[in-house]
């Protein structure tokens, strides 16, 4: 089996003329920019994980324009010190701001927060990677004009960042890699480049076609370690005329299969539009509370209690699912009875609807009730961090995210397989799956405590076993820390690992130096791959 023990001797080989390059980026970005003090760099580190586990970075430097980040690739090439871009470094779960290896050294682009459009007649905005989703929610709001930034449950992490990392929202702008439009990247060389249309000078069209002349580069930026992207436009989502949050929740842990099966013809032909979430009745429990309110054995909580307690305390279900309808008001209402009678075969299955004025979708707004009402109006919200009180104050989790075509059967394997394997080791099954148009992405919340270094590496060692196991299912991760990249990536092996083997080309082609972000993704520069890799 794959482990993080397997990857390339990095820290052997990456740390570079690191005194030499500090130095230069002092002298190009300002002392103040160049963050080397372990005080500060704890804001760069994985706050999931122990200090013991490694993912800290030596420096910090924080680039605050095109030119600067421009100036920071080309030392990191000129001596040899490997570089790893963050955006807001928010990306909690999956290792926030922190490197893979700790010879590299994070460059934050927290700086670059201009947003530098706002269209509403063709509905997008261009920012830069230092923007997060409520400083975009605020300029929005600032201007007046009536556009909904579609956000994830927090708020506070980068748009460019959450991404380019195939992150997603809950309005009809719920898939963000597919709302990117036109990036403006810099490469290991320091060149800069637009994408799509953006490649012709004065283009008319950069944020408004996906597409320009020849391939579409734009993917070759996400997830990957092929550049740093410094400007994107995001495709936003006009003030619906209707706004109706709704929900289903069946009883019976035995209707998931039967709910999943009524629901996807409205997800298939565009009925539902935005990115449901469907979750069980332990993850429905308010946020902040903690576990000891709930099951104070060290077993995991059975389904089953969370199941009964739920349904007559407050009438949520075994599995439930939260969505929205947006539109004129008369086709929105349609749709609801359409949707209602569909579910009138499962007993006890029950359909709601709250129809909230979009004009009120704000901050603060009483017409919004709960976390869900406010991300599916595109409202930022922090309330989810609550969720870390579950084993106390000094809570962490990490996201183990396996995508499954959205079947009744294989929405039930991979519940089965996570939760079983999770009680084994006394972990709480904890869960949200995203419900795209014709697959889901079964997101666990692996919660521990920090603090307590022997339930976090049983956490890890499940993980690592997961990947595997859920690999042949046929469910393979979206997403990862970087403590499994090398064993995610080494799950998509058709025909002898071809597509990364293509991969690898690009990055060498791109980045010869292998400097930008060694080991993202699993994908290595040349230099530090085995022997038997480059055999092959």
């Amino acid at each position: 089996m794959t482990s993080t023990d397997d990857r390339p001797d990095t820290a052997a080989h990456t740390s570079g003329d690191l005194e030499t390059a500090l130095t230069r980026w002092r002298e190009t970005l300002g002392p103040e920019h160049v963050i080397t003090d372990e005080e500060s760099l704890a804001d760069f580190a994985d706050p999931y994980a122990p200090a013991s586990f490694g993912y800290r970075a030596k420096a910090v430097v924080q680039p605050g324009s095109v030119e600067d980040v421009q100036a920071v690739v080309r030392i990191a090439s000129e001596t040899g010190v490997p570089i790893w871009t963050s955006s807001q470094g928010r990306n909690y779960g999956y290792g926030g701001a922190a490197p893979l290896d700790p010879d590299t050294v994070v460059v934050n682009l927290r700086r670059m927060n201009r947003v530098l459009e706002i269209n509403e007649e063709l509905a997008y905005v261009v920012v830069e990677p230092g923007v997060s989703f409520r400083e975009l929610y605020d300029a929005v709001q600032a201007s007046g004009k009536k556009l909904w930034v579609d956000v994830p449950d927090l708020s506070w992490g980068s748009v460019v960042g959450n991404t380019l990392e195939h992150g997603n929202g809950f309005t009809l702008y719920y898939d963000h890699a597919a709302a990117e439009c036109g990036m403006e990247v810099v490469l290991a060389d320091g060149s800069v480049v637009r994408t799509g249309t953006g490649a012709m000078s004065g283009s008319k069209t950069w944020h408004l076609s996906k597409r320009g002349f020849g391939p579409r580069t734009d993917s070759l930026f996400m997830q990957s370690n092929m550049g740093i992207v410094t400007k994107m436009g995001v495709w936003v989502m006009p003030q619906p005329d209707a706004y109706k949050d709704c929900q289903i929740k069946v009883r019976r842990d035995s209707d998931l299969e039967a709910l999943v099966e009524a629901f996807r013809p409205f997800l298939v032909d565009g009925t539902v539009g935005n990115c449901p979430i469907l979750f069980p009745a332990l993850t429905a429990l308010p946020n902040g509370l903690p576990r000891s309110a709930v099951w104070d054995k060290k077993s995991s909580v059975p389904r089953e209690l969370a199941e009964g307690m739920m349904w007559e305390a407050a009438r949520i279900g075994a599995w439930n699912i939260r969505f929205a309808l947006y539109g004129d008001r008369q086709t929105v209402e349609r749709d609801f009875e359409r949707i209602s009678a569909a579910f009138a075969s499962i007993p006890d299955a029950e359909v709601t609807g709250n129809t909230i004025d979009p004009a009120e979708a704000k901050l603060d707004s009483p017409a919004l009730a709960d976390q869900k009402s406010r991300v599916m109006a595109g409202v930022p919200d922090l309330s989810m961090l609550q969720v870390l009180n579950w084993h106390g104050t000094n809570g962490g989790h990490i996201s183990f995210a396996s995508t499954v075509p959205l079947k009744g059967e294989d929405v039930r394997n991979i519940v089965e397989l996570v939760s079983t394997r999770e009680a084994e080791h006394g972990i709480d099954y904890t869960v949200g799956i995203m419900l795209y148009q014709r697959f889901a992405i079964h997101v666990a919340l692996m919660l521990y405590n920090v603090g307590n270094e022997p339930q976090v590496k049983e956490v890890y060692e499940l993980y690592r076993d997961l990947v595997v196991e859920a690999a042949e299912m046929g469910y393979g991760e979206y997403r990862a820390h970087p403590a499994f990249m090398d064993l995610v990536a080494e799950q998509f092996d058709h025909n002898d690992h071809s597509h990364m083997a293509m991969v690898e080309k690009i990055k060498d082609a791109l980045d010869p130096a292998g400097i930008l972000a060694p080991g993202k993704q699993g994908i290595w520069p040349a230099r530090l791959r085995t022997a038997e890799k480059q055999a092959k």
